[in-house]
């Protein structure tokens, strides 16, 4: 497998100027694709997802099908949907995960939830093209905000089949290359999140952005980071922030993601969502502070490297 960041930012993009560099880490928001044999997974589409598609174009990867995991609908994570150029072509697929946010159960039993948050984010006045108008194909499933599902796809024929937990019994007799894994669980977020355990070949990667540590590491995410070739986790905030006014606001410092990998029995942990308001002067000291932390704990369990995210990389799991 192999992950590729084109947004690493967190809350909302943070342009590069003359007086606030950001150039190194990458001012736009939330936007991975990760490549697992012959499956293309999208996780999130903040403000990266327009580089993204540049990227998919510029591949000649047209006519294929996608899965895209959101882990949320807050716009640092959606608002490159509309300008990702693969979704205005028809021949393209895309299979697209969210939750059923509370409040929005059974709200409109014809139209998925996740359909129906997507569409009102692009809906006039806000944004020319309706999101039901894309072009390309669009398959929607909706997780459960509160309980961890797993579920399916199989590859044959270049094409992508879910197959829901329910039926995951069939897929034993499957060729290993042919079958991904994935399992999701709820993050402590405002508005709720779900985080993604991908599967694949007997490489895994942990993704639980947008997460806030409480009192004690996630429980959750331990599961599901359970022995994880690589956790992707949050650390926008220092400690001094997470310590004051920035406490709710659903997200951790790198100290914290040490912690969490470290519990999880991760070898590898990558640190993204980075905050709009640090520069790469500032994201520079926390990384340095974080390895330093890591050095001087005495337990440090699997854990052998730590990463800040950088646009623009890539790294093989």
């Amino acid at each position: 497998m192999k992950l590729h960041a084109f947004g690493a930012r967190g809350s909302l993009p943070a342009p590069s100027t003359k007086i606030f560099k950001t150039s190194l880490y990458g001012g736009n928001t939330t936007c991975y694709l990760l490549e697992a044999g012959p499956f293309r997974i999208i996780l999130d589409m903040g403000s990266g997802a327009r580089m993204l598609g540049n990227y998919l174009m510029k591949q000649g990867i047209i006519g294929k099908d996608f899965i895209i995991l959101l882990t949320h609908y807050h716009s640092d994570h959606t608002q490159g949907i509309g300008f990702c150029i693969p979704l205005y072509i028809k021949t393209n697929t895309f299979f697209l995960h969210g939750f059923t946010p509370e409040g929005r159960e059974n709200i409109d039993p014809l139209r998925n939830v996740v359909l129906q948050a997507l569409g009102e984010q692009q809906a006039s006045p806000f944004f020319p093209v309706p999101h039901s108008l894309l072009p390309a194909q669009k398959i929607y499933n909706a997780h459960n905000r509160i309980f961890s599902e797993s579920f399916h796809y199989l590859h044959r024929d270049e094409k992508y089949f879910f197959i829901a937990e329910k039926d995951s019994t069939e897929t034993g007799s499957i060729d290993p290359k042919d079958i991904v894994k994935i399992t999701t669980i709820p993050l402590h977020h405002p508005n709720g999140c779900l985080g993604y355990r991908i599967d694949y070949m007997g490489k895994s990667l942990a993704f639980c952005t947008d997460n806030e540590p409480l009192a004690y590491t996630n429980r959750q995410i331990n599961t599901i980071g359970k022995d994880a070739d690589m956790i992707v986790l949050d650390g926008q905030y220092t400690s001094e922030q997470l310590s004051g006014p920035t406490q709710t606001f659903g997200h951790g410092s790198p100290e914290l993601c040490v912690d969490q990998a470290v519990d999880c029995g991760a070898k590898r942990l990558l640190i993204t969502h980075m905050d709009p308001g640090h520069d790469d002067e500032k994201v520079m000291e926390m990384e340095k502070d974080c390895n330093k932390y890591f050095e001087n704990k005495q337990n440090q369990g699997n854990l052998g490297k730590i990463t800040f995210a950088k646009e623009g990389e890539s790294w093989d799991i």
